[in-house]
């Protein structure tokens, strides 16, 4: 087991040596994308417990230039210093001036929430609060808006640099987050490049197992948005992986066995999400969304509030929730695709929301079934309230 000082030297060499490679490939003109890790990689104090890999840093904006990113002096450790190590050490320390960093914030991220639901029934939902001992990062380092806006070709240029961190590491724990895309690509790239080994199998709903370079690691569906019923069962099954790391032995029906109420409750969760539902009490839910979100009707009639003063929020008592302009209804106005709604459209989706098509401009910008809350008044009223507010704070950031 190395210590503070013996694993912090064997980070600045690692730092040294990739951040040299990644500044070469992001000048090309092919790739000129931002790139950074996300934990403060300078506060780990041994062998990390757990490590968190997902395959690229989204960004909600677009693909970030590495030219924009060098030339900001919120990325204090890159600016006039292209190849400081510190740029990956320091992990995703975007700082405007009197805020804190990125990677400072990480505890109020949506997705941290989620990822500590999914660790809660083990000790590692405590190591997550500890910098010292984790790390998280991602299988490429360059940022873009989606994750396949990483082609296949750039994950294998980047992807060395990231193995060469587990193997200089040696976490105890591997997770790797948006698990079927993620061990997908990992499998298709070890076939075709032989960098390395990889092999998966599936558990159960989007949980998977696999083993790379002869390492067991768990693939997991990315927390951030994920309902309760996908969330529990993720927190169900991972301690019975944590217990027997052992791939080839793995007994899979036994675990399926073990979590058939959470799987059940998450196979049912999938099929209402294709089910309408009328709420019994529909007067009621009203009152209990405008009390407990204290929105502003801009027409009472049709149960129409507003979000913010461009978008507002349609609650339908045939059984869905919808987002639009508000501005819609007037004459001759339509849901123009201009890159704030293609951006909205983004939140939406990555909330399950069904998105319009670019062609339809003149119908919503996107829809959810009342179905996707749950099965009873309760649960659709708590659902809708939950929505409103982390809706609010998401359209704020576009």
């Amino acid at each position: 087991m190395k210590n503070q000082s013996q694993i912090q030297n064997v980070l600045e060499e690692w730092a040294e040596k990739t951040v040299k490679a990644y500044h070469q490939i992001a000048i090309r003109d092919d790739v000129n994308l931002a790139y950074y890790t996300q934990s403060d990689l300078s506060l780990l104090s041994g062998e990390p417990e757990l490590m968190i890999i997902g395959i690229n840093p989204g960004n909600p904006f677009g693909k970030p230039p590495y030219t924009e990113q060098c030339n900001n002096k919120n990325w204090s450790y890159l600016y006039n210093n292209r190849y400081d190590r510190n740029h990956l050490l320091k992990g995703n320390y975007c700082k405007e001036e009197g805020k804190p960093s990125s990677w400072d914030n990480h505890k109020k991220w949506i997705y941290w929430a989620g990822l500590k639901t999914c660790l809660s029934q083990t000790t590692l939902k405590e190591i997550l609060d500890d910098d010292s001992k984790i790390i998280v990062t991602n299988a490429s380092f360059f940022s873009t808006n989606k994750a396949n806006g990483i082609s296949e070709s750039l994950l294998k240029e980047t992807i060395p640099y990231t193995l060469d961190l587990i193997n200089r590491t040696k976490p105890k724990h591997l997770i790797f987050l948006s698990g079927q895309k993620c061990f997908e690509r990992l499998c298709r790239l070890s076939k075709s490049s032989k960098l390395f080994q990889f092999e998966y199998k599936h558990i159960c709903g989007y949980i998977y197992i696999g083993l790379l370079n002869n390492k067991f690691c768990i693939g997991i569906p990315h927390p951030t948005y994920k309902t309760n019923e996908e969330l529990n069962l993720v927190a169900s099954v991972i301690p019975l992986l944590l217990n027997d790391t052992n791939y080839e032995k793995i007994d899979i029906e036994s675990i399926c066995k073990e979590c058939a109420k959470q799987i059940k409750e998450y196979e049912e969760r999938i099929h209402n999400k294709k089910k309408q539902i009328k709420i019994l009490d529909f007067k009621n839910l009203i009152e209990k969304v405008i009390s407990e979100c204290n929105i502003d009707a801009y027409e009472e009639k049709n149960h129409r509030y507003k979000l913010n003063e461009i978008y507002g929020i349609t609650i339908a008592e045939k059984g869905y929730i919808a987002i639009r302009h508000i501005n819609y209804d007037y004459k001759g106005y339509e849901n123009t695709q201009d890159e704030e709604v293609l951006k909205l459209k983004d939140v939406l989706k990555g909330r399950e929301f069904n998105i319009s098509s670019k062609g339809s401009e003149k119908a919503w910008i996107g829809t959810k079934m009342f179905s996707q809350f749950g099965n009873n008044d309760t649960q659709i009223i708590e659902g809708i309230c939950k929505e409103i507010k982390e809706l609010r704070e998401e359209i704020q950031k576009i």
